[in-house]
């Protein structure tokens, strides 16, 4: 793969977060997607390679990107792909973002089977962005994705079966809970290949919840905590917001999370890796409704992140949250033949603690 004179270094990592913290996404919650104390170390923590860039006017930084390199499950084969994220460029400056055709063709050159990258629904710029560059990059939407934020409190509506063992996993159980990772892991595009929980920062089997039947796996999800590195951060609420904040005890009384105060990051963890045997509700619901019941204690709020296909979509759907939107967009590249393996939109399941 070779070098893009885009490329930043460890040198970066301060203005790259400028970058990433200058504006929020619009809407009722002003919300910055950031990675403190540093940009760049933070990318370096995410599975698989990482390639990070910056663009200048002269010595000013003005835009910045991320190509993340892992590997992945796409039609039951583990295969790699590259994710194009993290596109931003300084509001304050009024030029172009800066990225050019040389930047375009070294993304192509990396050794992956598919390119894609997610944009928030609201955010008009990146998209205008990557549309402007048409001639050398082409993206196609092909799934809309809702990270929902929700208290630990809430009700689960549905069966819970009484009758399955429902336990924190331990070193004893690792081999089996990979195992299982792999088994149904595969039945889902684009969902982390987990051969070892070394690769994922700051993840290890402690972190997993097990739901057992007869003894056996049928369900696991693990609350990975990456606030470390990754996190979210209100800057404003506006219009109905604004009521939500003076009536938020009121609020978490119906299952709402108590709102954050704006300028502070959030603290959560993700509820990650969430399979069920064969996308059996029976199973998730039950696994969801201990896990929550287990962590109210200790957190106040908890993340998740599912394709609008994705069955267990509805559950949350019907949970109080807040939430937003994003929309996934395969890439390629007409200047190359490169062909990309196709996804399967009723099978997407990324994994939301690495978009």
């Amino acid at each position: 793969m070779s070098e893009s004179r885009y490329q930043a270094t460890s040198s970066d990592g301060k203005e790259i977060l400028r970058i990433l913290e200058s504006s929020a996404a619009s809407g009722s919650i002003e919300l910055i997607y950031t990675r403190r104390p540093d940009a760049y170390e933070s990318y370096m923590k995410e599975p698989g390679e990482a390639r990070v860039f910056i663009s200048r006017d002269g010595a000013r930084a003005v835009g910045t990107c991320a190509q993340l390199i892992s590997d992945v499950y796409v039609g039951g084969e583990a295969c790699r792909t590259s994710y194009v994220c993290g596109l931003k460029k300084d509001a304050q400056y009024e030029g172009g973002i800066g990225f050019g055709p040389d930047f375009i063709r070294s993304l192509s050159l990396c050794d992956a089977d598919i390119f894609y990258c997610s944009v928030v629904a609201d955010n008009k710029e990146a998209q205008r962005i990557f549309k402007s560059g048409r001639r050398l990059i082409e993206m196609k939407p092909f799934s809309e994705y809702r990270t929902f934020i929700l208290s630990p409190r809430v009700k689960i509506k549905g069966r819970i079966n009484g009758d399955l063992s429902f336990l924190r996993a331990s070193t004893e159980d690792e081999d089996e809970l990979l195992s299982f990772l792999s088994r149904e892991g595969r039945k889902k595009d684009l969902f982390p290949v987990v051969d070892s929980f070394d690769k994922f920062h700051g993840l290890s089997v402690g972190d997993f919840y097990l739901l057992r039947d007869g003894g056996r796996i049928v369900s696991a999800a693990a609350l990975w905590d990456r606030t470390d590195c990754k996190q979210y951060v209100v800057k404003k609420y506006r219009g109905i917001m604004r009521l939500a904040r003076v009536i938020n005890p009121l609020l978490s009384l119906l299952g709402y999370i108590r709102l954050p105060k704006e300028d502070e990051p959030l603290r959560f963890p993700m509820l990650s890796f969430f399979l069920a045997e064969n996308d059996c509700e029976e199973y998730y619901i039950t696994l969801l409704s201990h896990i929550l019941k287990a962590s109210k204690e200790k957190h106040e709020i908890l993340v998740i992140g599912l394709p609008k296909e994705h069955f267990a979509y509805r559950i949350y759907e019907r949970l109080p949250s807040i939430h937003f939107d994003t929309v996934f967009f395969s890439v390629s590249f007409p200047f190359c033949d490169k062909k990309s393996k196709e996804i399967d939109p009723k099978a997407l399941y990324p994994e939301c603690a690495v978009l």
